[in-house]
């Protein structure tokens, strides 16, 4: 049985490189997917903007200083483009600069007298929450720059409570459900179009007479299928270590362990839909629908929250708080960010609910077992029942 089995592993492995279209498809979408969204995330954290500095005073400079300073854990809140008065409603006027802050003449001497001058933002709102973000940044620079010249009004600010002692990027937070992404795609082609070469390449008919039974193709494919989804998600850490600054350091032997329930979840689904559809490109569709889809849902889910308040889009959230995905994907979470490695079977994880807990305890298990038996069953009945036609 182990000679069957090695065989059948260097068999696929072999024909995977020698035709390495389903492969290159297996790992190109993820790390696409990845590096393009990883983009989006960088240019959403720093908002570009032009300053119409009309004072040259000490005050105004304080101000700009301010604005240039202040970052979060992602970067800095600003890359302001210029300070020059004419260029700045220039490039404001020419879509350069999607915003303008214009600082007012005799801003320093006003400020001396006790007048409150007004400092203009304009924006070209054709983005909600981009407004919103270059209004708090603006009311934030300006509490800083009220903060260091008058100690007397100023208005505290106490934080009771934090989950974390530090603010989360949110790079890292995007990464882990990428990384949930990367596995649970790789993990369905993989398995689904290894299953479906058997048809595609006529050598079905070979294995349902092969002496050696029905057993070594089964762990033959889920070997070759965990083997190459392992490249694609060291492939997919590699890029996000560079682009999303992802801690590929930090990756422990709960981290794996949870990878590799998202392949059998994966798997799972990839050979249901691999012995149904019996067609490799078919099934390549269907993975990366499936996979985008319960990133949205589960990887992502903090932007679907902020738009859960009543209508369909509650329901969806609800649903995917629910999803065995989501409960994944923040705890992997939690254990990189507390480096607790006994968070594995854990009910306190204060980024989910206890009920979350017990339900993903219950259809984690349930997905793999349903779709996998199913696969199976379909799998020998598609071989055996018909001669492997």
């Amino acid at each position: 049985m182990y000679h069957a089995i090695t065989g059948m592993v260097k068999k696929d492995l072999k024909t995977s490189f020698r035709n390495p279209s389903m492969l290159v498809l297996s790992i190109i979408v993820p790390i696409v997917f990845i590096f393009l969204y990883s983009l989006i995330s960088q240019l959403s954290t720093t908002n570009p903007i032009a300053i119409a500095q009309h004072s040259d005073d000490a005050a105004s400079k304080a101000l700009t200083t301010i604005m240039k300073d202040m970052e979060i854990e992602d970067g800095p809140y600003y890359e302001i483009m210029t300070l020059d008065p004419d260029e700045a409603f220039h490039m404001y006027q020419n879509g350069q600069a999607p915003a303008l802050i214009e600082i007012p003449e005799n801003f320093g001497q006003r400020l001396q007298k006790g007048q409150n001058p007004k400092v203009k933002l304009y924006v070209n709102n054709m983005n909600s929450d981009g407004t919103k973000n270059f209004q708090l940044r603006l009311s934030h620079a300006l509490y800083q720059f009220q903060e260091s010249r008058d100690s007397e009004s100023n208005i505290g600010i106490i934080e009771e409570f934090s989950t974390f002692d530090k603010d989360i990027s949110m790079k890292f937070y995007v990464s882990i459900g990428l990384l949930m992404f990367a596995v649970i795609y790789s993990g369905m082609v993989n398995t689904g179009t290894l299953l479906t070469r058997e048809w595609e390449e006529r050598t079905s008919k070979e294995v349902s007479l092969s002496p050696s039974g029905f057993a070594p193709l089964l762990i033959a494919k889920a070997t070759t299928a965990l083997l190459l989804t392992a490249v694609t998600t060291v492939l997919a850490m590699i890029l996000m270590a560079f682009t999303l600054k992802f801690p590929i350091t930090d990756v422990s032997l709960p981290i794996i362990g949870w990878l590799f329930v998202l392949f059998l979840i994966g798997a799972s689904l990839g050979a249901f839909a691999g012995v149904t559809i019996q067609k490799s490109l078919p099934v390549i569709t269907l993975s990366a629908v499936i996979g985008i889809s319960l990133y949205l849902l589960s990887g992502n889910e903090s932007s679907i929250r902020g738009f859960a308040y009543g209508g369909p889009i509650e329901f969806v959230w609800r649903i995917s708080s629910y999803l065995p995905m989501s409960y994944i994907t923040d705890t992997m979470r939690l254990i990189f960010v507390t480096g607790k490695n006994n968070l594995l079977t854990s009910s306190s994880n204060p980024l989910t609910t206890t009920t979350s807990f017990y339900m993903s305890m219950i259809t984690i298990p349930a997905t793999i077992i349903l779709f996998g038996w199913a696969s199976i069953i379909k799998l020998k009945n598609n071989l055996f029942s018909s001669g492997g036609q």
